[in-house]
């Protein structure tokens, strides 16, 4: 099977050999076909990037043609061609993942526009493919310096401790040091300070012999012998109590603890990896962390970028967290349009990698297998004047300016109206305008 960059289905031959010459004149791969079924008949040979398909076709409908090539050609970007009196099904298909549609007649410079953008998507859907479950993905070279930092600090057993605001992923960066560490066939256990109660920390840490106090029915060997041999990761440093600090600090210097009512002591050996959001140095100021135990565990600290700082993971990572999320609910991965990923990219993402995983499970679960354009996004994610890729990113750049206007206006009402979902009463009442005017706007396409 070979890759072809544009598949043309056109039935009109005159429009197709127009098409088609524009096209290649543009420095695009083209096959072009007059019926949907010869476009079939071609995709056990090619893999297209792009499909751009007639409406009215003699033998199944362009709809139905773009349902096929989702089943058997995921990654391909749709873009319909249509008529006036069939804009509506070409929208109801946007929501089911074609990419765009270009109501007849249109301009090159337009199509050119559309389907350089449609290729940018394909790009994206490859990227999301070829995304691998157990790596850190990363093109930002700041990201990748600490990565190497990670890996030259894992072959020791020194103490790591992680910097980072809440959310940037030193769990995962945790797991990474571990798994580089001659620790890795261990056990790298994980223990959230802030989430355990003060009174309940020592016996979880320690462990804890039966009837050292009340409720102790069993003997608990605690987290810090069960680490033995293996990594132990304390998340949220900054709150264990003091008098917790020195008896972890004994532990870190003598490799031994002795259990809640036990008599004997017994040796453990692990590696700490310790973290926190806050500023550690404060931390000390305020007598909140022991001077002593801060430069025991801050033997290599590394500082944990956040997201807005490493733009250029976003694309990497999105792709990565869209697999690992369609594989635990068995779902057909969604698709981001790249007007999405405009978004994406300009928004400051305060919430960084944790906040991005919410959003991208939460659309994972609600449009499994559809594309996602910008309306599907939650507010907040369309704030900034940045984020209007949708309406101008893809061709403010390319056209004249007269033509830029219309394709602005006619994009901002088409996002309007599949917000009213299809409903041209309060679609033209959020215009401003007449329903009469929206419906000569529509027909002017």
């Amino acid at each position: 099977m070979t890759d072809a960059s544009i598949l043309l289905v056109e039935d009109e031959k005159l429009h197709r050999m127009t098409l088609e010459d524009n096209l290649r004149g543009a420095g695009y791969e083209v096959l072009s076909v007059a019926s949907g079924q010869e476009a079939l008949d071609l995709l056990p040979q090619h893999n297209f990037a792009v499909a751009l398909l007639d409406i009215y076709l003699p033998d199944i409908t362009g709809i139905d043609l773009f349902y096929l090539l989702r089943e058997r050609q995921p990654q391909c970007s749709v873009i319909l061609m249509t008529g006036q009196s069939s804009v509506e099904a070409a929208v109801t298909a946007m929501r089911e993942g074609a990419y765009d549609y270009l109501a007849k007649p249109f301009a090159v410079e337009l199509l050119l526009v559309r389907i350089e953008r449609a290729l940018q998507l394909h790009r994206l859907h490859q990227q999301l493919s070829a995304a691998e479950p157990g790596e850190i993905p990363s093109r930002s070279p700041h990201f990748q310096k600490l990565l190497q930092a990670c890996q030259v600090a894992a072959k020791t057993p020194a103490t790591i401790l992680l910097l980072g605001e809440s959310g940037v992923g030193k769990e995962r960066l945790a797991n990474f040091i571990h798994s580089q560490s001659p620790r890795a066939k261990g056990a790298l256990i994980k223990v959230n300070c802030a989430a355990i109660p003060e009174t309940l920390l020592e016996g979880e840490l320690f462990g804890y012999c039966k009837g050292a106090y009340t409720g102790a029915q069993r003997d608990h060997e605690g987290l810090l012998l069960q680490a033995n041999g293996g990594s132990l990761f304390l998340d949220e440093i900054g709150e264990i109590p003091l008098a917790m600090q020195v008896k972890l600090l004994r532990v870190l210097q003598e490799r031994r603890l002795r259990r809640l009512g036990d008599e004997k002591e017994r040796a453990v050996d692990f590696r700490l990896i310790a973290a926190t959001h806050q500023d550690v140095r404060e931390l000390v100021r305020q007598g909140r962390l022991r001077e002593d135990f801060y430069y025991r565990i801050n033997v290599i600290p590394l500082s944990v970028p956040p997201l807005r700082e490493r733009r250029e993971d976003l694309s990497p990572l999105v792709a990565q967290l869209i697999q690992s999320f369609a594989r635990r609910y068995q779902q057909p991965p969604i698709l981001l349009t790249p007007e999405v990923f405009d978004c994406l990219e300009n928004y400051a993402f305060p919430g960084n990698i944790r906040e991005l995983r919410n959003l991208l499970e939460r659309l994972q679960v609600l449009y499994a297998g559809k594309m996602i354009h910008v309306r599907d996004l939650p507010a907040e994610y369309l704030q900034t004047q940045a984020n209007h890729g949708e309406l101008i990113h893809c061709f403010a750049t390319h056209l004249p300016l007269r033509q830029a206007s219309k394709e602005f206006e006619r994009r901002f009402i088409q996002i309007v109206l599949d917000e009213e979902q299809g409903n041209r009463t309060l679609t033209a009442a959020r215009l401003g305008i007449s329903r009469k005017n929206l419906w000569e706007k529509l027909q002017e396409g």
